[in-house]
C-alpha cells in the first residue's frame, strides 16, 4: 500500500501542476477546443506519467550495500531507508487506506446517484419535437440539460420567449459530445477526492465547455439577446454533478468571455510553453530504472583495483570501530557480474577468526571453535539475530531486455567467492570486542 500512496502523491502533484499551467497560460483566451482537449487529458496523463519507466545510466557501483540496523543505505546513491516498527507502519497504512476507501465510496455513490436521478427524469419525461429537435419534456421544475444523447427540458420553460436559443445551446452540447468530458472528470474525481486541484479542474472543465457552446451559439444569434436569455434562466437550475450548473459566478464569467477579444497573438507561444512543463513532470515523477553497463573485463578490473587498494590499506590502516567495519564492507562488496547475469540470488554465511592483535587468521564456511561475535549487532549471544545481516542489491544490466530468471540458492560459488574476497582483504581489526573472537556474517544478495 505504501507504493500506492506514493503513486497517488505523484498523480496529485502532476494534476496540480497541469491545472496551474492551464490557469495561468490558457484560461483567459478563446481557444476552447484546445483547452477542452488539454483539460480532458490532465487526469489521464497524471495517472500515466508516474508509471512511465525511464532507463537511467547511473554512475555508481553495480551493487548497493545495506547494513541492517543502520538507518541508511551506504552507497553513492544515498538512498534513505526509514526504520519504522511493523505495527506502527501497519496501523498508519490501515488508517490511510480506510480513509481513502471511504472517500472513494462516497464519491462513487454520489456519481451513481446523480446519474440515476437524471435517468429517472428522462424515463418520466415525454418525448416531443420542438424547433425541429427531439426533446424530452419533464414535469419537474428544471432548466434544460443534456443527458448523454438526450435533451431534457422542464415544462416550466416550454413557453419561454427564448426557448429556441436554449435548445440551440443544448444542441451544441449534444453535437460536441460534452457528456464524455463530464463523465470522465466526475468518475476520476471520485478517486481523487482529497486533491483540491481535482475540484478546480472539474469547475474549469465545465466552464470551458460552456464557453465553447456560447461561442457557437452567438455566431448565429444576437449576443445581447442570448445573454439576457441566460440571465433569465439562472433561477431554473438543476444542480446535479454531471450537468453544467448555471450560477451567478458562472454566468458573469461567460458574459465577460463572450465580450472579450478573439485570441491573443501569443497563443502559439503559450501552447509551446506547456511542453517544458510536461517534460519536467516526466523527468521528476516518472519511474527511474538504473541501467548499468558492465562487461566481465570491466568487473574484473574493478575488483582487481579494489583488491589492491584494500591490501594497500591493510598495511597502513586499521579498523578501530564497528562503523568503520561497516563502511569497509559497503565500499568493497560488489555483485559479481556473472552472478547478476544469470539471476543468482541467495545468502552466504561466513565466519572469520582474529588473533589477539585483531589480525585475520582464517575464513570459514562452517562455524569454527571459539566464541562467536554476531556482526553487526554487537552482541556476544550465541543465537544470532537473523535479520541483522548485510544486503547486497544488484541491478539488472538493462530493464528493457528479456527479464532475468531468478535462481535462488545458498550455494552459488560466485557469491561465496565475492564474500570471501572482501573478508580476506580486511585490515587489522583493532576492536577490543573482536580480538581473538570468531565473527559470523550473513550476506544476502538480491537483484532489482
Amino acid at each position: 500500500m505504501e507504493a500506492l500512496f506514493i503513486y497517488l502523491l505523484k498523480v496529485s502533484i502532476s494534476t496540480i501542476v497541469m491545472y496551474l499551467s492551464y490557469h495561468f497560460l490558457l484560461k483567459r483566451y478563446k481557444q476552447f477546443s484546445f483547452n477542452r482537449i488539454y483539460l480532458l487529458l490532465v487526469l489521464p496523463l497524471s495517472h500515466i506519467i508516474p508509471l512511465i519507466q525511464i532507463p537511467v545510466k547511473e554512475d555508481f557501483s553495480t551493487s548497493t550495500v545495506h547494513i541492517s540496523g543502520i538507518n541508511s543505505i551506504i552507497s553513492s546513491s544515498s538512498e534513505i531507508i526509514q526504520q519504522t516498527s511493523h505495527d506502527e507502519t501497519f496501523n498508519w497504512l490501515f488508517l490511510l487506506t480506510l480513509i481513502y476507501s471511504i472517500g472513494i465510496i462516497i464519491g462513487l455513490a454520489r456519481f451513481v446517484i446523480s446519474y440515476f436521478q437524471a435517468y429517472k427524469i428522462y424515463k418520466a419525461a415525454e418525448r416531443n419535437q420542438i424547433e425541429g429537435q427531439t426533446v424530452y419534456l419533464s414535469e419537474k421544475n428544471i432548466r434544460a440539460f443534456t443527458f448523454i444523447n438526450k435533451i431534457i427540458i422542464g415544462k416550466n420553460i416550454l413557453h419561454h420567449p427564448d426557448l429556441k436559443m436554449v435548445i440551440d445551446h443544448e444542441k451544441v452540447h449534444l453535437r460536441e459530445k460534452h457528456f464524455i468530458d463530464l463523465f470522465m472528470i466526475e468518475l476520476l474525481s471520485a478517486f481523487h477526492w482529497y486533491n483540491p486541484a481535482t475540484y478546480m479542474l472539474n469547475k474549469a472543465t465545465r466552464l470551458n465547455l460552456e464557453y465553447q457552446v456560447d461561442a457557437k451559439v452567438v455566431e448565429k444569434s444576437d449576443m445581447r439577446k442570448y445573454q439576457m436569455a441566460l440571465i433569465s434562466m439562472v433561477s431554473d437550475r438543476m444542480a446535479l454533478p454531471q450537468f453544467t450548473e448555471l450560477n451567478s459566478n458562472n454566468l458573469k464569467n461567460r458574459i465577460l468571455m463572450m465580450k472579450s477579444q478573439n485570441t491573443s497573438k501569443f497563443s502559439k507561444l503559450r501552447k509551446i510553453g506547456l511542453l517544458p512543463i510536461f517534460l519536467i513532470l516526466l523527468a521528476g515523477l516518472s519511474e527511474k530504472t538504473p541501467t548499468i553497463e558492465a562487461s566481465d573485463s570491466l568487473e574484473k578490473d574493478l575488483m582487481a583495483t579494489e583488491t589492491k587498494l584494500a591490501k594497500a590499506n591493510s598495511s597502513n590502516n586499521e579498523i578501530t570501530t564497528i562503523d568503520e567495519m561497516t563502511r569497509y564492507f559497503s565500499k568493497s562488496l560488489r555483485y559479481p557480474e556473472e552472478a547478476r547475469k544469470f539471476g543468482q540470488v541467495g545468502s552466504v554465511t561466513l565466519y572469520f577468526k582474529t588473533n589477539n592483535n585483531g589480525k585475520l587468521t582464517g575464513v570459514y564456511k562452517a562455524q569454527p571453535s571459539g566464541k562467536v561475535y554476531y556482526y553487526p549487532n554487537g552482541s556476544l549471544k550465541r543465537d544470532p539475530f537473523k535479520y541483522k545481516d548485510i544486503v547486497i542489491v544488484g541491478f539488472v544490466s538493462n530493464p528493457l531486455e528479456k527479464p532475468i530468471l531468478i535462481n535462488e540458492s545458498n550455494q552459488h560459488p560466485r557469491l561465496y567467492e565475492e564474500c570471501k574476497r572482501v573478508i580476506k582483504d580486511l585490515p587489522i581489526l583493532n576492536i577490543e570486542e573482536l580480538k581473538g573472537k570468531t565473527v559470523e556474517i550473513e550476506f544476502r544478495f538480491k537483484l532489482k
